[in-house]
């Protein structure tokens, strides 16, 4: 008889493509997955290979409460929160959650020390699940854009401040290359940085119009992406694609950097305090750190790059 999962993990474009490599690991055990996931997020868990059934917590998780008991053998918990863990337990199935390491994160933002750094989270993901992991490239359910193939993507956006460039710094970044290489890639909100950036670099490519589906098919065809914690930061990681990751108010300590490590990742830390905030938001008190990233490096790292490339 089919193993069946039921795997909880609601929110947010980043976290839900680090389960990637755990449904991945699930799946050779032949398990039958069920992700539920936000409404808001439902597009990004359709790219997850390995998931049979998608459910809505909105929709279905009252619904759900009723059948759960019958339908799965287990309940893998990976949002690990109040709300997730009162949940499951009203199922009375088997689960593993995961754990946030809420203390420890308290202390590595107040300390900024290694000693308080955390494990990666995909690494803690696999723990609750109970699966060990491969890293392997993580194929997702993406559509065809060959004409974006050998680009040099900057992931202009981020969900805050403390996560993105300003316009300056990207120029001081990208001016040197060639323009019809590069593709601007962000969301809707982008759009106006975007804009300004092609008044000096007219040649180059705004992609900030486009989809989430869209927007990894073109970082999974990238040479090169150039990217602040974000959610495809991640998924160039994952698919390892070339990238150099760039860190301010967020800083990989806190266990969402580049997932699996490569030799071809290089990441670019602040000059400034980092990190401030788990999410990358900059306290009122504070100045933004991204504004203390040092471009020359971010330079450096992609002549070396690229440079590797194309070595014989």
């Amino acid at each position: 008889m089919m193993h069946k999962v039921l795997l909880i993990r609601f929110s947010a474009i980043g976290d839900l493509l680090l389960t990637a490599p755990v449904i991945r690991e699930l799946k050779k055990e032949g398990a039958h997955i069920t992700l539920m996931v936000k409404d808001q997020f439902r597009t990004t868990a359709t790219l997850l290979e390995g998931v049979d059934t998608l459910l809505s917590w909105e929709k279905d998780s009252k619904a759900l409460l009723k059948t759960a008991a019958s339908e799965y053998h287990r309940i893998i918990d990976l949002q690990g929160t109040a709300q997730s863990k009162r949940y499951v337990r009203k199922i009375k199935l088997p689960t593993s959650s995961f754990k946030k390491p809420y203390l420890r994160r308290m202390f590595l933002l107040l300390t900024r020390s290694k000693t308080f750094a955390l494990t990666p989270v995909v690494e803690r993901y696999a723990e609750a699940a109970g699966v060990m992991l491969s890293k392997d490239k993580v194929a997702f359910n993406l559509p065809d854009l060959a004409d974006f193939e050998g680009k040099i993507v900057a992931v202009i956006g981020g969900s805050h401040e403390g996560k993105r460039l300003s316009a300056k710094q990207w120029l001081e970044i990208l001016k040197s290359q060639s323009q019809e290489e590069l593709v601007l890639l962000g969301g809707p909100g982008d759009k106006e940085l975007a804009q300004e950036i092609r008044q000096e670099l007219p040649g180059c490519t705004d992609a900030t119009h486009t989809t989430i589906e869209e927007g990894m098919a073109i970082v999974s065809e990238a040479k090169l992406v150039i990217s602040g914690d974000t959610g495809f930061m991640h998924a160039a990681a994952l698919m390892h694609v070339p990238l150099i990751s760039l860190w301010g108010a967020t800083h990989p300590m806190l266990g969402f950097g580049p997932w699996p490590p490569q030799k071809n990742q290089r990441e670019v830390i602040t000059k400034g305090k980092t990190p401030l905030s788990k999410h990358g938001k900059v306290p009122q008190y504070a100045s933004n750190p991204m504004r203390e990233l040092d471009t020359e490096e971010v330079k450096s790292a992609i002549a070396e790059i690229l440079q590797g490339r194309t070595a014989p």
